[in-house]
């Protein structure tokens, strides 16, 4: 047993149900709850004037009024370098065990790596713990296809039980929050503490499975902000789902069902980026390696500013910029809107998602991304979603578009799906998309052709 240790929160936004604070408070005497401002990361995200910050700052204090809660104090928080800092505190306190949650990406696996070298020369332990995942990467056979690793992943014997923690002593120092402006309470506008809150408590929908892919109704579950930060952990929302499963009826055992598969399909992205990480800059399909991506800016820009001249396109982007967040459908029609109608580099669309996005999570954004622009390991043939059927079939009444483009209430909903047919006093479309389907079939057909400009 450790005397004085140090929990490190990273994107484990919570208490409860928290492996590695867990594991250290059972095996600690006393504690030092830290977070970092990350100085490496930070400026990429828009400082702290960013919306997205402002979900971390509700969060923090979240996670801060229930530690005060349980030992009378808050989170410590600090802004600089985790390389610099962490291991100054060990030495510091005479520090004798870092507790984290395993990170199993990029950027989150090399900043470990240092700050473990320096605290490990300071004859610190580390405990790094299983938390971000139900089964890791190694844990279920590699498979480069879903379906053969979701039935794997279903027959894992893994462990979903939540860990309870209750109080216990907090390491006296004489340090301070040094980012005090970061901790002033803002609320994201649209995800809230009390929406995630909200959001949880109503797991299940009845209706995930029918609604999910309606742009026009609110069923999708919304909590994908609330996982990507830990807020709830994947094993709170599986057993939150699955409750007393046998006594649900068959609607709504179909849409747990859907809605566990969504959770499988998060863990089957990261194996792929487990087992394959140079495919993180490169299409996972060699033959796919060579195609000659348009780079242009100002078609480019038109698709960011929300100007592509097809209603359901420019909504989805306009919703990603004003929220923080996209629908699931919407992202799909989007990215291959801007890979198949526009043939621009996906790797520009997944960029830029990372930059927007509050529920950006590196492989799924990366793995959607390959997936949109089929370059990626799936043995289906090209897929190409048509802008035009997609208005049609997913926001039939337009309120979706108008929600977000009300500017065209009042038009003739045919035209709103259908403007290269019908006429509509709005945006000429940048494309044709038929045109372009033929282009994008002979690009992919063949990685020497290049299309027109």
């Amino acid at each position: 047993m450790y005397n004085k240790w140090i929990f490190w929160f990273r994107q484990d936004m919570r208490v409860q149900d928290n492996t590695g604070l867990f594991e250290a408070i059972h095996n600690c005497a006393e504690v030092l709850p830290i977070f970092i401002l990350d100085e490496n990361i930070t400026p990429g995200f828009g400082w702290l004037t960013d919306a997205k910050f402002w979900f971390i700052r509700e969060a923090l204090e979240q996670v801060s009024a229930e530690l005060k809660s349980l030992w009378g104090d808050k989170v410590i928080v600090f802004r600089g370098k985790p390389e610099d800092i962490i291991p100054k505190l060990v030495k510091k306190y005479e520090i004798q065990c870092l507790y984290v949650n395993t990170s199993y990406g990029t950027y989150g696996k090399s900043r470990d790596k240092k700050v473990f070298e320096k605290v490990s020369e300071l004859w610190c332990d580390i405990e790094s713990h299983k938390d971000f995942l139900i089964a890791e990467p190694q844990e279920v056979e590699q498979r480069k296809v879903f379906t053969p690793y979701f039935k794997l992943w279903k027959k894992h014997e893994f462990d979903t039980s939540e860990l309870r923690i209750d109080e216990f002593e907090q390491l006296e120092t004489e340090e301070q929050t040094e980012a005090k402006d970061f901790i002033d309470i803002h609320t994201h506008p649209y995800f809230t503490m009390k929406f995630g809150q909200e959001r949880f408590d109503a797991l299940p929908y009845v209706q995930y499975d029918d609604m999910r892919n309606s742009l026009d109704k609110d069923g999708t579950t919304r909590l994908s902000p609330y996982l990507r930060f830990w807020v709830y952990s994947v094993r709170q929302l599986y057993n939150k789902a699955t409750s007393y499963y046998e006594n649900y009826t068959t609607e709504h055992k179909r849409a747990i069902d859907t809605y566990v598969s969504e959770l499988a399909w998060r863990e089957f992205w990261w194996q792929i980026f487990y087992n394959f990480p140079n495919t993180k800059h490169e299409e996972f399909q060699e033959k796919r390696r060579h195609i000659e991506w348009s780079d242009d800016k100002e078609m480019f820009e038109a698709w960011c500013k929300w100007e592509t001249g097809y209603p359901v396109v420019d909504a989805a982007m306009k919703q990603l910029n004003e929220t923080n967040w996209m629908h699931g459908r919407a992202r799909m029609i989007v990215a291959s809107f801007l890979t198949k109608d526009m043939h621009i580099d996906w790797r520009l669309g997944e960029k830029y998602f990372k930059e927007k996005l509050l529920d950006y999570d590196e492989a799924v954004n990366l793995w959607n991304w390959q997936w949109s622009a089929s370059v990626w390991a799936d043995p289906k043939p090209l897929r190409i979603f048509n802008p035009i059927l997609q208005s049609q079939k997913f926001d039939k009444d337009w309120k979706y578009i108008t929600k977000y483009i009300p500017k065209l209430k009042g038009h003739n909903i045919k035209a709103i799906h259908n403007p290269l047919e019908l006429e509509l006093n709005y945006i000429k479309p940048i494309v044709d998309h038929r045109i372009e389907t033929r282009r994008a079939r002979e690009l992919y057909k063949n990685p020497d052709y290049e299309p027109k400009k």
